[in-house]
């Protein structure tokens, strides 16, 4: 037998799946399976916000204001400045029991969690923008806007990565992230979303910080590594 004549038999499907095959296809080209359960998803997000709401009073945190310093001490008035910013300055800052990364994750973890939520409707604005409504672009800009400066990749974590488990899994997460960003620059119908509601600067940002994580790992994360010959051409324009 020909090596073309075995190739033809390898992927030449069996008759009985044809149909099964070509239902699948059409199911997945359809709108109907591109529409997220807006009730469904926001219902979840509730029930995430009632989480981070039982938490103990010394962890929880405002919706507005997710860079302030948490409740560690009653008895020690907190500080008015951000507890979490892009960039410490000249000399580190230190926290005792490394309260600054240990209140990083936990915050990181939940926007991460409301993002993974909401980010099936980015999906739907990037290919079906034709089909996309209110709700949808409500939940995109959500999804969005909990990508957004995320503690774990601020000052002062960011200084103290040794100290920051799992590295490999926040560097996928934020190529991921990244490549969303760029792509608000080029698709019309998300770049108005992030116009019209996701405060300005929010996106670049947190595209630097990000950028700055993944230089830093490069070294020893080669995930990073690969990741930084595509992303920076990219936003270098």
């Amino acid at each position: 037998m020909k090596v073309s004549a075995i190739f033809q038999r390898l992927y030449t499907l069996p008759a009985s799946l044809t149909p099964l095959i070509a239902s699948s296809v059409h199911l997945e080209s359809t709108e109907e399976s591109c529409n997220p359960p807006v009730a469904l998803v926001r219902e979840m997000a509730r029930q995430l916000d009632v989480w981070r709401s039982v938490l103990p009073r010394q962890l929880q945190w405002l919706e507005s204001d997710t860079l302030a310093f948490p409740h560690a001490d009653p008895t020690v008035k907190r500080p008015t400045g951000p507890f979490f910013a892009p960039d410490q300055g000249k000399i580190p800052i230190h926290h005792r029991y490394n309260l600054d990364v240990v209140a990083a994750q936990l915050r990181t973890r939940f926007y991460q969690a409301r993002y993974m939520l909401f980010r099936p409707f980015v999906y739907k604005v990037l290919h079906f923008p034709e089909s996309v409504i209110e709700d949808d672009r409500q939940c995109a800009a959500l999804a969005m806007k909990s990508a957004c400066l995320w503690p774990i990749a601020m000052a002062p974590p960011k200084d103290k990565k040794r100290l920051v488990p799992h590295h490999f899994a926040w560097t996928q997460e934020f190529v991921s992230i990244l490549l969303l960003i760029w792509m608000t620059r080029k698709d019309a119908a998300l770049h108005q979303i992030c116009e019209d509601k996701v405060a300005s600067g929010m996106l670049e940002t947190s595209a630097l910080l990000m950028l700055d994580w993944l230089r830093d790992l490069k070294q020893i994360d080669g995930i990073a590594e690969w990741s930084l010959q595509f992303l920076e051409p990219l936003f270098a324009k």
